[in-house]
């Protein structure tokens, strides 16, 4: 009986330390496993991690990060939107803007010869870290109140960082995209971001809208003109001029859709009329300069106003302009929108078709190319009138720069703009490029009407600044309908 307990309990023994083995191994391994699963919100005090193929296939090396993080390539491409007003070469000339070469780490209004604003001049004891120039670049106006700088800002953190990584090699001591202090968190946002922060929304992008010329009348129309024309002219033989007067042709609706040719069947004069050689006042116009004259666009002696909106070279290639543009009455009592025949008295709209004692309501035709902007030194940051300070940001012999309006408007503000019924979009566009900036003056800045302001409306335009300014407040964002092409109709 005792060697039977003590072989039993021998046996009790050896399975009693099994078991403990057992667990032990499983304890051990549950340690273990919740060690290499911990999540990383829980740090632990070791001196090195354990090997992951995961982790090493799709986390690059620090340093390595940094510089996949940021992209000067694409950075230079940002810059092309700086490059209307700066250089960025090493003794590169000024224009409206400062040379930006050595500009990172630079300090701030210190560039030589160039005349800052006060408002910068005011920063004169800070330097351009790259902190600073993130900073500014993101709303400059906001940063620097009255500054000069026209350029609303770049809202995306990659192009701004990007530039700088750019502008940082720009440099007598280029500094290393990996050097820069945002590169960093530049590399940690380019991962997928944390499960408890969601997504900044992103600005919809817009569209450049072509520059398109209005479509030339169908064989259909042209025959329908034809017609109509043949019509009027058997019409009008035996007409007195009172009943001339108040033909149809003159009064909605049929003014709304009659052609040049209809108008010109009784107006055919205006094709050959000529500015007076002398003025009432005794100016002779072979002593005197219009100021059409002065433009690269216009060549040749005074000449009248229809000849030079229909009929001259220039005006065939960029304007499409018809006679029912301008004129859209011709009532002989008082000649009053208010006394329109074939309509209430006294139910003009508040925007009649013309104005008192005009068949012509200057308002909505001539302001619509002629207008003045409220403040273009404020708008524009220009730090002047245009015709005082275009100079500073043309170099004739520059193709990039002979056209000073296309320094900002080439690529940067207003880009989507001309495309209506009563203008020629793409050759405008053409002739901007290639022949003066003259073709944007002669209407924008060479003849503002009255220096009357023009809500003109504010096509969104790629880039375009998403906070409205307050001069733009209740602009449009699109043009007249009845002026829209077809394609931009809706």
């Amino acid at each position: 009986m005792t060697k039977l307990e003590s072989i039993l309990g021998l046996a009790f023994g050896v399975l009693l330390g099994s078991t403990s083995l057992v667990a032990l191994n499983a304890v051990g391994a549950l340690l273990y496993s919740i060690s290499v699963d911990e999540p990383a919100s829980a740090p632990k005090a070791t001196a090195e991690a354990a090997p992951s193929q995961n982790a090493s296939d799709s986390a690059p090396a620090p340093a390595e990060a940094q510089i996949a993080a940021l992209d000067p390539e694409a950075g230079a491409k940002v810059f092309k939107k700086c490059a209307a007003c700066h250089t960025a070469d090493q003794g590169g000339a000024a224009r409206t803007g400062p040379n930006l070469w050595n500009i990172v780490a630079r300090p701030v209004a210190s560039a030589a010869g160039f005349s800052y604003s006060e408002a910068m001049q005011g920063q004169a004891n800070e330097v351009w870290s790259p902190e600073r120039l993130d900073q500014y670049l993101t709303k400059p106006k906001e940063m620097v109140p009255g500054t000069s700088m026209a350029f609303a800002g770049l809202s995306k953190a990659a192009d701004r960082h990007n530039l700088i990584a750019w502008l940082a090699a720009q440099s007598d001591a280029p500094i290393a995209p990996g050097d820069l202090p945002f590169a960093q968190s530049d590399a940690a946002s380019s991962e997928a971001p944390a499960a408890t922060e969601a997504p900044a929304p992103e600005t919809p992008e817009i569209a450049q809208t072509p520059f398109t010329n209005p479509p030339a009348p169908s064989a259909e129309q042209q025959a329908e003109i034809a017609a109509r024309v043949a019509a009027l002219e058997a019409e009008v033989e035996g007409l007195s001029y009172d009943e001339a007067r108040y033909h149809p042709i003159h009064f909605p609706p049929r003014i709304e859709t009659t052609s040049n040719a209809e108008c010109l069947v009784c107006h055919q004069e205006i094709t050959d009329a000529k500015p007076r050689e002398e003025s009432p006042a005794g100016v002779k116009a072979e002593t005197s300069l219009a100021w059409y004259q002065t433009l690269d666009t216009y060549t040749g002696p005074q000449a009248d106003l229809h000849w030079r909106h229909l009929q001259s070279d220039f005006a065939q290639e960029v304007m499409n302009l018809q006679c029912n543009f301008c004129h859209r009455g011709n009532d002989p009592r008082e000649e009053s929108p208010d006394m329109m025949p074939g309509r209430p008295f006294l139910s003009a709209s508040a925007s009649p078709e013309f104005t008192n004692r005009k068949m012509v309501n200057p308002e909505t035709t001539c302001l619509r190319c002629h207008g003045a902007m409220p403040d273009p030194v404020e708008i524009m940051g220009l730090g002047g009138a245009w015709h005082e300070v275009r100079g500073d940001m043309e170099d004739p012999t520059d193709p990039a720069t002979a056209n000073g309006c296309l320094s900002c408007h080439n690529e940067l503000f207003r880009t989507n703009r001309h495309n209506v019924s009563y203008l020629n979009a793409a050759n405008i566009e053409a002739l901007a490029q290639e022949v003066s900036s003259d073709t944007c003056y002669g209407c924008h800045g060479g003849r503002a009407w009255y220096r009357i302001s023009y809500p003109y409306a504010r096509h969104p335009w790629p880039g375009m600044d998403p906070e409205i300014p307050a001069w733009a407040t209740d602009r449009p964002t699109a043009s007249d309908e009845k002026y829209r092409l077809p394609e931009t109709a809706e």
